[in-house]
């Protein structure tokens, strides 16, 4: 289901470290974006080992759609890091899916949850497993989603997506329904909710 997948690619990109085209439209934000980039550059070079400044200037990159740039950064941040690098692998997991790299997002995902729990990991990785045509195993982990957080709409809009693709109807239709309750007017959301009732009537026609 073609449209059902560039659907699918929308919501997945808007998520807080991957609202590129958002950002790039604010001139305001843009403006910040590069001075804070000028900022760890400057930084770096007195600290080359600073780890929290390569995650700020990678962040500040994906703002700017710099997508290579900012893997580059969390890759430097990942070697740095003695610490927790839960935020660096999902950055950089974001980062990967953008450009579509999914086996490699896949890969940070899996191991942030290999460690503990993380919605958003499990978000991303659902994604990639999406993108690499594991449908099932996308569905397991916006399950997950859903049931620790309930009110996460993106998960429910892209479970719906998923359930079209698996031809599983009703339960698109639940998803999508919930799904506008938190955004009425979202045009696509509206668009995957008729065509999947228009899918069940004919279903039900042909009985």
């Amino acid at each position: 289901m073609q449209v059902a997948r560039l659907i699918l690619v929308v919501l997945c990109l808007i998520g807080a470290s991957l609202q590129v085209s958002a950002f790039t439209e604010d001139m305001p934000l843009v403006s910040a974006s590069k001075q804070k980039i000028k900022e760890m550059s400057q930084l770096l070079k007195k600290e080359p080992k600073n780890v929290q400044a390569y995650v700020t200037r990678a962040a500040a990159r994906m703002e700017l759609g710099d997508l290579y740039g900012a893997i580059k950064d969390y890759s430097a941040a990942e070697e740095l890091s003695p610490e927790d690098k839960t935020s660096i692998l999902i950055g950089r997991g974001n980062a990967f899916l953008e450009i579509g790299a999914y086996k490699e997002a896949l890969k940070d995902f899996d191991a942030v949850l290999e460690k503990a729990s993380s919605p958003e990991a499990q978000y991303g990785r659902a994604a990639a497993k999406y993108f690499l045509d594991d449908l099932f195993g996308a569905m397991r982990d916006l399950d997950e989603v859903v049931t620790e957080k309930p009110e996460h709409s993106k998960a429910l809009f892209n479970r719906a997506i998923v359930k079209m693709d698996l031809n599983q109807l009703e339960g698109a239709v639940s998803d999508l329904k919930a799904f506008l309750a938190y955004h009425p007017d979202h045009k696509d959301a509206q668009n995957a909710l008729a065509s999947a009732n228009d899918q069940l009537g004919r279903r039900f026609a042909r009985r």
